[in-house]
């Protein structure tokens, strides 16, 4: 069985000359890169599970077992006990490369529960370095949605990195950066406030409803009262066979009268306690209406921010793709007229 040379058997001595650092750091790149375009990832990328072969570098699987052990380069997600993504291997390849180029782990501890400590709650690492700090910097956030959403993304800053660290190159671009292009929030806020208007209004009908309710309901008790005695009095009031009149039975017509005029009012009232309801009611639909034209105003937005951001995504991507390429194209036009090339990066790392 041939030996297998591990990337953490080249970190033991020390700090690796920097175009070294450089070329194995863009080979590991391009390695995960290629694990994630076919939808898959690592889970448990370190030094150790890297081999360094005459094509380059090559991933070598997790031992079996090993998954759920905790390294200097494990994501704090992946410490808590969450399944391992694509957003931990980028955690996990920054945090090789910080070691590759600085020579110094962005995470150690003396025993388990420090490092755990460490990787969960201490600062992220700084290199000294403004041009590899804004790389791995993000990358190593503590939240997975904080870090670059692609490998492809990270590969692309790291090959700005390595072209201008290129002296050939230097001159006439000393440095790189490229703001991350971020999505904008999906208007959560808006939405909580349309959220709490409408259930606030929900309230407040409900609540008219119930004082409309209790209040037609007693006008229906107040108008059977009415008609219950208005019955009983037309009873007693009836004249019987024989009788010459409703005077001679001591009848009251005028009280009949009252009673139905009562009766005549308080329906009335019943009249209008349902219209006031129905036009309650129908405020309340139009309210509601404009509400959820408001929603559906504010996705339009949201959904047109978003489309705007992720061209000016793609479009940032090809911009990168282009310098990188020209820089590459300066610096070998630049080696070919015969100028040195100094083994060494343009940039102190510590």
């Amino acid at each position: 069985m041939n030996h297998i040379t591990t990337l953490a058997q080249v970190l033991a001595p020390g700090r690796l000359p920097d175009a070294e650092a450089l070329r194995y750091a863009l080979q590991l790149g391009e390695c995960l890169l290629k694990v994630h375009d076919g939808d898959r990832w690592h889970g448990a990328l370190s030094p150790s599970n890297i081999a360094i072969t005459s094509g380059g570098l090559e991933l070598l699987p997790v031992p079996e077992g090993s998954a759920r052990m905790v390294t200097p380069y494990s994501s704090p997600e992946v410490v808590q006990g969450q399944p391992a993504d694509r957003h931990s291997d980028i955690f996990s390849f920054a945090a090789i490369v910080f070691e590759l180029l600085t020579g110094r782990r962005a995470f150690d501890g003396d025993s388990r529960a420090s490092l755990v400590a460490q990787i969960n709650e201490g600062p992220t690492p700084q290199s000294g370095t403004p041009a590899l700090d804004q790389l791995v910097g993000p990358c190593l956030s503590k939240s997975p949605d904080a870090r670059p959403a692609s490998m492809q993304k990270v590969l692309q800053d790291l090959k700005v990195l390595n072209t201008a660290a290129k002296p050939a190159a230097q001159h006439a671009f000393p440095s790189l950066r490229r703001e991350p292009v971020r999505e904008p929030a999906l208007g959560r806020t808006e939405m909580q406030e349309l959220e709490s208007r409408l259930a606030a209004r929900l309230l407040l009908h409900e609540r008219a409803m119930a004082d409309l309710h209790r209040s037609a309901s007693e006008a229906v008790s107040n108008v059977k009262l009415q008609v219950a005695s208005l019955s009983s009095d037309l009873a007693i009031n009836r004249p019987s066979p024989g009788s010459s009149g409703p005077a001679e039975q001591g009848t009251n017509p005028a009280r009949s009268d009252r009673g139905l005029d009562a009766l005549a009012s308080r329906i009335a009232q019943i009249e209008r306690t349902v219209e006031e309801m129905r036009r309650k009611f129908s405020q309340f639909e139009h309210n509601i209406a404009a509400d959820l034209v408001d929603i559906e105003e504010g996705m339009k937005t949201q959904g047109a921010a978003i489309e705007s951001a992720r061209t000016a995504m793609a479009q940032t991507d090809d911009l990168v793709e282009r310098v990188v390429e020209a820089l590459e194209s300066l610096q070998t036009t630049v080696l070919n007229e015969g100028e040195p090339a100094p083994e060494r990066a343009a940039f102190a790392v510590n």
